[in-house]
This record gives structure tokens, C-alpha cells and sequence, in this order.
């Protein structure tokens, strides 16, 4: 009996032993390699992947979204999806660009599109399609068609193209809400990266209403941020919703420096800026946006505090262009814009906004500004942007 009671000790012991070494042996091997395992269902099915939780707790991101809905999605909407390539005149020295090539003085341009009426309209981004000589549209069961630019939208990098002999009841997407969207809600990008016909990535809505700024150039409003990979060739492409509806055009992507490619930040024109001005272009215009011509900044409670401006919300003027409509008007360096139009304005992309939306080029609005504590009301005619500043994207 002693013996006994000894040798199951002994066993027990061991069997301990044994466990705490397995034990060990998985922490060192999850901190070690700790990535995803993907399971391979049989052929012919899709792919299950697992996705462990990181250290910290968080599910990986092929955990935010259901597969299977994906692929559904997926087979809606590419038929709608079209490569478009452009061909054009190429700079001297140039390479053809992201997406391009260039063959002697022709430069040949690849982007995407979608198509959003049946009898054969196509949205893409403007940058896809300027300064073209010749466009070519593949339809997803490889018809090529020549596409006939209708209109467009230098500011908003939007363009509508007619594709030329187009068949009938053309396989398209409806344009949804962005006015709806939520950080963190799905996001799928549908396009033609270097050429891979209608590749699908996935991602959320990372942030809304961001400005696009550079030097010398009208900002672009309102864009989406996402995180579904976008790469050259994307470009006009759609990025939908969970619904599969078309909520936004990919446009750009955030350089990071010393890192090629995609860097998590990308960004599309959301689809209410499309809607608005789609059938204008469709009609053949090509959109003219208004212009004040300032320089300025936010106005933020300490700031009013420091300056005593007198307001707590507003565009501080830091400078005014020569010759510009504000500089006619009487603005000077210093002033706040607080309305325009009888609209509020409670920063510079207010101002840009509700100039958007609710003025044109030539038409003559009253702006809201306080000086030095005082509200002053002043008359100005607003000016399409100058050809100096008009963007070449």
C-alpha cells in the first residue's frame, strides 16, 4: 500500500511536471509567432480563418466582418466595377504616372469606375480620365467600349463618362447615404490596383469629414478615411457599404515617408458629393466652385480668449488674396466670419461648405463678420477659382 501511494506520488508528480511544460512551451511559442491560423475547409469552400485575440485582447481585423456576406456582396457589385485606361499626350520625361506607363510621348493611364446608371454612365475620379485623348472602358465580361466624358469635378476629383455604344441594361449601383455613415462601419473597395481586375479589400470607415489640402490647390471636403487597402489603379473606384451601395469614389492615399504603397489611409469623395452634383455633369457641365479668397484658421475658445475676438467659434482672417472678392468686400487680417449667406459659420470648412452648397460663382452673398467686437455686415460677389489655383489632379 505504501509502494502504492509512492508510485501514484511519483506518477502524479510527472504528470505535473508534464503539464506546466506544455504550458510554458505555448506562451513561448504564442509570443514567439503569435499570427492568425487560417483552417482550409475542403475544396471548393471557402476559407475559414481563425482569428486569436492579440495580447492585449483585441480581436484581429478578420474577425470584424462576415465573410460570407462579403462574398455575396462581392458578387453584386463587381460586375458594376470597370478598368478604365486613358491615353494621353505624355510629359516630356515623364514615367506615365501611378497605375501607368509610357510609351514614347503617349502616356496610358489605368483607374477604375463604377457604373451608376444602366444605360451606361460611369462615376470615376476626375485624375483618371484629364488631359485624355482617348478612353477605353472594360466591362467586367472584358467588352471594351470607348467612354465619352460628359462633365466633371476638378475640385472633387470626380468625372461622368458615356460609354459609347453601351448594350442596354447594364449591370449597376445605387448611390447610398454617406450622410449616415459611423466611424467603425464596414468598408469595401472594389477596383483594378496595378491592373488586378476588380480586387476586393475590406475594411472600416476610419474617420469622416476630413479636408485634403495641398499648396496651391482647392481642398477637397468632406472626404472618407478608411483603411480598405486602396493602390494605384483603384482610383474612381467605388467603396460601398454593407448593403453593397456606393458610399464614397476612392481617390488618394496617405504617403507615408520611406514606406511604399498603402499605408493604412486611404480616402474616397463621399457619395453625397457625387449625388450633388452628378447630374450636372451628366449634362455636360463642368463644375466651377466659389471662391473668397482668404487665408485663415479656426477659431477655438482659447484662441478668442487670447485675441479677445469677442466670439467663441468662427474662420479667423489671416490674410486676404489681392484682387479677390473678399479683398473688394473689405476684408481685412483679423476679422471673423461667423455667416455667409445667413448660414454659420463656425470654421473654415464651414465657410468652404456652405459656400458649396449654397452659392455659385458670380452670385453675391452677405457675410457676417465681427471686427474688434463689432458685427458688420458685408455684401460680396463670390469668384470661381482662378486658373492659378484650379486643381490639376
Amino acid at each position: 500500500m505504501t509502494r502504492l501511494a509512492r508510485s501514484l506520488g511519483v506518477t502524479a508528480a510527472i504528470a505535473a511536471s508534464m503539464a506546466i511544460g506544455v504550458t510554458l512551451a505555448l506562451i513561448y511559442a504564442w509570443f514567439l509567432n503569435p499570427t492568425p491560423r487560417a483552417e482550409l475547409v475542403s475544396a471548393g469552400l471557402p476559407v475559414r480563418v481563425q482569428a486569436p485575440l492579440s495580447r492585449s485582447g483585441n480581436a484581429s481585423k478578420g474577425a470584424i466582418f462576415d465573410e460570407r456576406e462579403v462574398m455575396r456582396l462581392y458578387e453584386r457589385a463587381a460586375p458594376a466595377v470597370v478598368a478604365i485606361w486613358s491615353v494621353s499626350a505624355a510629359r516630356p520625361g515623364g514615367n506615365g504616372g501611378p497605375g501607368g506607363e509610357a510609351e514614347g510621348r503617349v502616356r496610358r493611364g489605368l483607374g477604375s469606375g463604377v457604373i451608376v446608371d444602366p444605360s451606361g454612365v460611369v462615376l470615376t475620379n476626375y485624375h483618371v480620365v484629364r488631359g485624355a485623348s482617348q478612353v477605353e472602358v472594360i466591362l467586367s465580361d472584358r467588352t471594351r467600349l470607348s467612354g465619352q466624358l460628359l462633365g466633371a469635378d476638378p475640385q472633387n476629383d470626380l468625372a461622368a463618362l458615356r460609354l459609347v455604344d453601351a448594350p442596354g441594361a447594364l449591370p449597376s449601383l445605387a448611390l447610398g447615404d454617406s450622410a449616415a455613415l459611423r466611424p467603425g462601419a464596414l468598408a469595401v473597395a472594389i477596383g483594378n490596383p496595378n491592373g488586378y481586375e476588380r480586387s476586393v479589400t475590406v475594411g472600416v470607415i476610419s474617420g469622416l469629414n476630413r479636408t485634403l489640402r495641398e499648396s496651391d490647390r482647392p481642398p477637397l471636403r468632406n472626404a472618407i478615411q478608411t483603411d480598405a487597402a486602396i493602390n494605384p489603379g483603384n482610383s474612381g473606384g467605388p467603396l460601398l457599404n454593407s448593403q453593397g451601395e456606393v458610399i464614397g469614389i476612392n481617390t488618394a492615399i496617405e504617403r507615408v515617408a520611406g514606406q511604399q504603397g498603402f499605408g493604412g489611409i486611404g480616402f474616397a469623395v463621399p457619395a453625397s458629393t457625387a449625388v450633388r452634383y452628378l447630374e450636372r455633369m451628366v449634362a455636360g457641365e463642368t463644375i466651377e466652385h466659389p471662391w473668397l479668397g482668404i487665408q485663415g484658421n479656426d477659431v477655438t475658445p482659447v484662441v478668442a480668449r487670447e485675441r479677445g475676438l469677442g466670439v467663441s467659434a468662427g474662420a479667423l482672417v489671416a490674410g486676404v488674396e489681392p484682387g479677390s472678392p473678399a479683398q473688394v468686400a473689405g476684408l481685412r487680417a483679423g476679422d471673423v466670419l461667423v455667416a455667409l449667406g445667413g448660414q454659420p459659420v463656425r470654421t473654415m470648412d464651414d465657410l468652404g461648405e456652405v459656400m458649396d452648397r449654397v452659392h455659385r460663382p458670380s452670385e453675391t452673398a452677405t457675410l457676417g463678420v465681427v471686427r474688434a467686437g463689432q458685427r458688420l455686415d458685408l455684401p460680396v460677389t463670390l469668384a470661381p477659382w482662378p486658373d492659378r489655383l484650379r486643381p490639376a489632379r
